[in-house]
């Protein structure tokens, strides 16, 4: 049986959304009860070999994509099902490009770039790749509502236009610390007050004081590090689930580089964070003396 049916793509203002998440769940539930082989011939069909390059890159070949399907995905089917309905995968697509034109408005900058929304291994809840594709895993535990997921935009959108404006070069680390720290700052500015900047960190307001109360030390690790080129240790500064000290929370790239943005800003003018977007982190850097 050959079921060519793919997903929907979306496109305006230079951004793309492949929204497979519909046409998942409606082939999940239509083939269900079918046997295994059947069922996975006919997701890898519509769903893996289509978008291969979402799959490959986060998931896996097509064996691990049917391992994951028929040991995990479909036994989580009634959570995918319940978690469309609380979405609304359709005004899931119109909010997000409603926020686009809203930061393009706001930025003075053109973002460009794919997004894909899907029901995958929830290993992130907004996510991407290298080479600025964005993903949400509308199956990751903190993609409840409509609500908790366009939260983020904002700061997703933001590492698209600066993506596009600033080109990593070298000082990875240095690069990918203010790339994340000035998305959350935007985010706290485009949110006007509706967030706190402990939220727009993904911190708790202790982990957030904790940061503070440490300035000193984490400015020491900045200089230490902020020339590197290192990816692995560009990844440190931005992985959750990495401490380079158990009193800091992890992602602590997050905090330094909104220190980097804020204190920019003190020293330049309110509205000096709009041409971040074309000076290069190093100048960034210098002009905030944040390294005295």
């Amino acid at each position: 049986m050959n079921v060519a049916i793919y997903g929907q793509n979306n496109e305006a203002n230079g951004i793309e959304i492949i929204d497979l998440s519909q046409i998942q769940i409606r082939l999940m539930n239509k083939f269900e009860n079918e046997s295994i082989e059947k069922r996975s011939s006919i997701l890898i069909d519509s769903i893996y070999k289509p978008y291969q390059y979402l799959w490959s890159g986060y998931l896996g070949d097509e064996s691990d994509f049917t391992d994951w399907l028929n040991n995990i995905a479909f036994k989580e089917l009634p959570s995918y099902n319940k978690k469309a309905e609380n979405i609304n995968l359709k005004k899931l697509n119109k909010y997000f490009f409603k926020t686009v034109d809203s930061m393009q408005a706001f930025t003075k900058q053109e973002s460009r770039g794919k997004w894909y929304i899907f029901f995958g291994p929830k290993w992130t809840n907004l996510g991407g790749f290298s080479d600025g594709t964005m993903l949400i895993d509308l199956a990751h535990a903190s993609n409840n509502s409509l609500e908790e997921i366009a939260a983020f935009f904002p700061h997703e959108i933001n590492h698209q236009i600066y993506s596009n404006n600033n080109t990593q070069d070298e000082n990875a680390v240095l690069y990918r610390i203010l790339d994340e720290g000035f998305a959350c700052y935007v985010g706290h500015l485009f949110h006007n007050g509706k967030t706190t900047i402990a939220d727009e960190l993904y911190y708790s307001e202790l982990e957030y004081k904790t940061c503070i109360q440490s300035e000193e030390e984490l400015i020491k690790l900045l200089k230490k590090h902020y020339k590197s080129n290192d990816e692995k240790i560009s990844s440190s500064f931005a992985d959750r689930g990495y401490q380079f000290s158990e009193k800091y929370p992890g992602a602590i790239g997050y905090y330094i580089g909104f220190r980097i943005v804020e204190e920019f800003v003190r020293r330049n003018g309110k509205d000096s964070w709009q041409k971040i977007y074309k000076m290069s982190p190093e100048k960034v850097l210098r002009k905030n003396r944040i390294l005295k």
